[in-house]
């Protein structure tokens, strides 16, 4: 996949995977009690691994497909870190974070 492409992809909203839920008939507190967890909530908003993939089985797609923000790509993640050098002509080094997307 290129890494245009992979940014431009957007989460589903938490409206959506609520809703996609429904349609299966399951909800989100449903899932977290029959896998021994008290709630499910979290996993809209935040990176959380393990109810990243139940939700997603329940939902019959990949867990990259739902929350592709989450999933970047091995390229995509290697430019997030990449750090620029700047060496000036009086041999100064300075290091420069690239902003991460």
């Amino acid at each position: 996949m290129d890494t245009q492409k992979c940014m431009q992809q957007t989460d589903w909203h938490p409206a959506d995977v609520k809703a996609a839920l429904e349609k299966k008939g399951v909800s989100l507190r449903q899932l977290a009690k029959e896998h021994g967890y008290s709630h499910f909530q979290r996993v809209l908003s935040t990176h959380w691994w393990a109810a990243e993939q139940i939700v997603a089985k329940a939902l019959g797609k990949p867990a990259n497909e739902i929350w592709p923000s989450r999933y970047l790509t091995t390229r995509a993640k290697a430019q997030a870190r990449t750090v620029k050098i700047t060496v000036s002509r009086t041999g100064n080094i300075r290091k420069q974070q690239e902003p991460r997307a």
